[in-house]
């Protein structure tokens, strides 16, 4: 089968692994130079399993309030006349819900799990190197109230294979030495002990380096002006470097599917994320972290990446926006210096900013379309890196017409026709 994968995230380039895998024939455009050069760039890190909270839960929407009018806080929706935003917004607060919020965590670790798995098969298999480290994350508290709520959420994830660890303060700081600096007190942790952590970018960049051996062929540099139809099939896809044609194609283009799939008449309710990130220089240094960090005050993540320590968060709704806001991007430095005031040189930070494809329900969108030959792999949300590997396998499965491994019900596009999206 040839197929045509639409995006060199790592959504779309671990698809095109597990596909070429397989024998297909695989090309891959992206408008990039490059693979990875948009959100699959500088992420927080993270390789969060089993920490499957989505951000539409009960304890958000008071949260959400309280942040809308601070600049800096860690989720802030710029309202704006966009008929988009709104119809996602009325579905996010319609999944946050005690009952909608433990579905749809149960959908995130069933597949997160899964693309542990999944990770370790491609890792094994292709000997990408990425800094990867697997220590599990910690995610650490300093208000009781939010402290006590975690740890209900972990009993409901552990009853669902997670194996998450409830430890106190000293035993968070003796797990973790370098919090041993932070400027303010830690009550207590949870240690998601079958999470990881990884550069992302060296591993999507290495994995396409691979797939290029494997005969993959990536045409970066490549806009996609549209999609030409023939009945309920793909004809082509037209772009600036002439039209493409294959036997099926596979959607992967982050924030940016929607607007690509609403002109072919398929509406799904994905829509951009802004998060942030900074990256700093801690070679030789003792006082950085070296368990991937969660910090639930600011909802911030920490990773190490060799001799880099990478902090991101915050989650901003304003459409396709892609400037670094100075105020949101300080807020995660401020952070980084109180909590590992001594972990590197913050003089020379690097600064980044990503549109994550988010979905209302936090649950990406993987399965087939009304098109017979259009697949979707998108809508992963902060949890693309996490999720890849899994995703990717389950859609190569669903295109070879076999059993996923793992149910897969809930995941398509149709768990969305109930409440049509704009």
């Amino acid at each position: 089968m040839q197929v045509l994968v639409l995006g060199a995230g790592v959504v779309g380039v671990t698809t095109a692994y597990f596909l070429a895998t397989r024998g297909h024939k695989v090309t891959v455009i992206d408008r990039q130079p490059s693979a990875a050069q948009e959100t699959s760039l500088a992420n927080g890190g993270q390789l969060s399993y089993t920490h499957a909270q989505p951000w539409a839960n009960p304890a958000v929407l008071p949260k959400a309030l309280k942040w809308m009018f601070h600049e800096d806080a860690p989720l802030i929706f710029r309202f704006q006349p966009d008929p988009y935003m709104i119809s996602w917004g009325i579905r996010f607060l319609r999944n946050c819900t005690t009952a909608r919020a433990h579905h749809n965590a149960e959908q995130i670790l069933k597949l997160g799990l899964y693309s542990k798995k999944m990770l370790a098969l491609v890792a094994s298999g292709t000997q990408v190197e990425f800094d990867h480290l697997e220590k599990g994350v910690l995610h650490i508290f300093n208000d009781p109230k939010e402290f006590e709520g975690a740890k209900a959420v972990a009993e409901f994830e552990r009853g669902l294979g997670s194996a998450d660890r409830i430890i106190s303060g000293e035993e968070a700081l003796a797990l973790e030495p370098s919090l041993q600096h932070a400027k303010r007190k830690i009550i207590g942790g949870i240690h998601h002990t079958l999470d990881e952590s990884g550069d992302v970018h060296l591993f999507t960049t290495g994995l396409a380096e691979y797939c290029a051996k494997l005969g993959v062929e990536f045409l970066y540099g490549t806009e996609v002006r549209s999609i030409a139809r023939q009945g309920k099939r793909i004809a082509a896809v037209k772009t600036s470097k002439g039209d493409f044609t294959a036997d099926a194609y596979v959607m992967s283009f982050a924030s940016h599917s929607a607007p690509v799939l609403r002109s072919i008449g398929i509406s799904v309710p994905v829509y951009p994320m802004k998060g942030y990130s900074i990256t700093l220089p801690i070679a030789g240094s003792n006082a950085a972290p070296m368990i991937s960090i969660t910090d639930d005050a600011k909802k911030i993540v920490y990773s190490r990446l060799g001799n880099r320590l990478r902090a991101a968060g915050t989650a901003e709704f304003a459409g396709y926006n892609s400037e670094i806001t100075p105020v949101r991007s300080d807020a995660i430095l401020n952070a980084a210096k109180e909590l590992f005031p001594q972990a590197g040189d913050f003089s020379k930070v690097e600064r980044w900013m990503g549109l994550r494809p988010a979905t209302p329900d936090g649950v990406p969108i993987i399965g087939r379309t009304e098109y017979d030959n259009l697949f979707l792999n998108t809508g992963h949300g902060t949890l693309g890196w996490t999720l890849s590997c899994g995703s990717a396998r389950v859609l190569a499965d669903i295109m070879e017409e076999k059993t996923p491994e793992i149910p897969v019900e809930g995941l398509s596009a149709a768990r969305f026709h109930a409440l049509p999206f704009m």
